[in-house]
């Protein structure tokens, strides 16, 4: 109950906030919220809706799917649309599984653990955010009304090569990501929108385990997030 109780407290005064009129100076104030929220969330389950564009495709690609989370460490993304895909990441070790195609991935990722969680926006207090990112409050190019827009920019240049930027928009109520989504210089973006979030519900250990079966080619990629380069990683050592 102690989640909800400060989910319940960012809300009263997110909407007070958004009702007053917010200016890039009210960041410091947003971020407060924010970290109030994140030091409060445990579990986290959401469904999502994806979108891809790349400008050698002529129409965007269309996925969607549910976001589990269990801090510190585990989080499994799965997709039920277009082809269903199950992407775990749970005691440093990252398994992708992709049934239809037959094949499945495992690869240890403790080097980009922390970098991961800041790629999904959660999980992270802004603090944390702000070693690897240049942090704004952009007022004038939200168009999503009941919302913070919050714009990282990478502070490491072979980050930005692969991310240009990432912009956050931050419910106004909840302080939860409502999109996430990331730009890069050569016209490719990823947008992520959450819906149905739920904060701390009960999670089963066993959601963070994938059971490929025998026969299936096991090799050590890492297609699963198509946006994060584990070699251009901001958080690599």
């Amino acid at each position: 109950m102690r989640g909800w109780s400060v989910c319940s407290l960012a809300l009263a005064t997110g909407v007070a906030m958004a009702g007053a009129g917010v200016t890039p100076d009210d960041l410091p104030a947003v971020l407060e919220r924010f970290d109030r929220v994140q030091n409060s969330i445990r579990t986290l389950s959401a469904e999502f809706h994806e979108t891809t564009t790349n400008p050698l495709l002529v129409n965007p690609i269309q996925s969607e799917g549910r976001f589990y989370m269990t801090k510190p460490t585990a989080i499994r993304w799965e997709y039920s649309r277009p082809e269903e895909m199950r992407f775990v990441i749970a005691d440093d070790q990252y398994t992708g599984y992709f049934p239809e195609q037959q094949r499945a991935e495992q690869r240890n990722i403790q080097r980009w653990r922390e970098h991961i969680f800041r790629f999904f926006g959660v999980g992270q207090a802004s603090s944390e955010l702000e070693k690897f990112y240049e942090i704004r409050l952009d007022t004038a190019h939200n168009e999503l009304p009941g919302t913070y827009l919050l714009v990282l920019e990478p502070r490491r240049k072979r980050v930005r090569k692969r991310v240009e930027e990432a912009w956050f928009w931050l419910d106004a109520a909840t302080y939860l990501p409502q999109r996430v989504e990331y730009r890069s210089a050569d016209g490719r973006s990823r947008r992520i929108e959450f819906r149905e979030i739920r904060v701390n519900p009960d999670l089963a250990a066993g959601l963070y385990r994938v059971d490929i079966p025998s026969g299936v080619e096991i090799t050590t990629g890492f297609s699963g997030l198509p946006s994060f380069d584990p070699d251009q990683a901001g958080g690599a050592h």
